[in-house]
């Protein structure tokens, strides 16, 4: 046995006695993971009539709604209940982000990868801080989602306000690449099911361990091409130089809905969204905490 083979068991050991001892901080965490779900299975929905109206030919037609975590968001705040249902998405995610800033401090060995991975934790804490807000946001104010900026235009306005200043246009071109890299990353992760290990065995009601990989696998691969995606648009708008080329979520799918083949990409990644909704929320039971390794 390898000394950073036995760094990662002692490592795994450990943050397997801190779930042990807290097992009440580990239940109420992984309610994260469902409210998580809910959010990316509104969001699939909403894409789903988008690809629709580009296999149709009509890839500008208004849709029921932005396709992105924000639109998500202020479609659950037209719901009947919905004000009450933001405050319950808003708690779930603040959950959710404890479970990623927890496996941050967690035990892990002391490498470039771990520190990575710990990269991406952050990133996806701060994320998931900003979704909580705006859920708060609008559970507060109830504004409609006509009154707030779309993800869109957020995207396009920092992307011209970066492109104005020194080295701008290189910065959007870098982060674009990293978007596509993080894509494929995910991408992978869905192909190969390599979040298994973040999974502890056991079936959850009617669906089987393998039934929960399965969503797991569909949905990862789905995130992967939506990322890809934006990713590509930051890139194309950094070498035209046409701040208004970037695009959220939202615009990535129209846009790409140009051609039939787009739309039915499009298609893929609407439907793998709303299984990756069903992955967080099914899989919630068995999320395990670990740490960067």
């Amino acid at each position: 046995m390898t000394s950073s083979t036995f760094t990662t068991e002692t490592g795994s050991r450990k943050v397997d006695e801190i779930a042990h001892r807290h097992p009440s901080l580990v239940t109420l965490c992984r309610l994260g993971w469902v409210a998580k779900g809910v959010v990316y299975l509104v969001v699939g929905v909403l894409a789903v009539p988008i690809a629709i109206d580009g296999l149709r030919g009509d890839s500008t037609q208004s849709s029921s709604g932005e396709a992105s975590q924000t639109g998500a968001v202020a479609k659950i705040a037209e719901t009947s209940f919905g004000t009450v249902t933001l405050w319950v998405i808003a708690i779930g995610l603040a959950l959710y982000v404890l479970w990623r800033l927890i496996s941050i401090v967690l035990p892990a060995e002391n490498t470039a990868k771990v520190w990575l991975t710990r990269l991406g934790y952050l990133v996806s804490a701060l994320t998931y801080s900003a979704l909580a807000w705006t859920a708060v946001q609008f559970a507060q104010l109830k504004r409609a989602a006509a009154g707030a900026e779309s993800e869109d235009a957020k995207v396009e306005r920092y992307t011209r306000e970066l492109m104005e200043k020194t080295g701008g246009r290189w910065l959007v071109g870098a982060i674009g690449v990293v978007l596509i890299g993080v894509g494929l990353y995910f991408l992978v992760k869905g192909l190969r099911a390599t979040f298994r290990d973040e999974l502890e065995p056991g079936d959850v009601g009617p669906f089987s361990h393998e039934t929960i990989v399965l969503l797991g696998r569909v949905g990862w691969a789905g995130r992967g091409v939506i990322m890809s995606l934006i990713g590509w648009f930051l890139l194309d708008a950094a070498i035209k130089v046409r701040p208004d080329e970037a695009k959220g979520f939202d615009g990535a799918l129209r846009n790409t809905t140009s051609s039939t083949l787009g739309a039915i990409l499009v298609g893929f990644a609407a439907v793998a969204l709303v299984v990756y909704g069903l992955f967080c929320a099914v899989s919630a039971p068995r999320q395990r905490l670990t740490g960067a390794d």
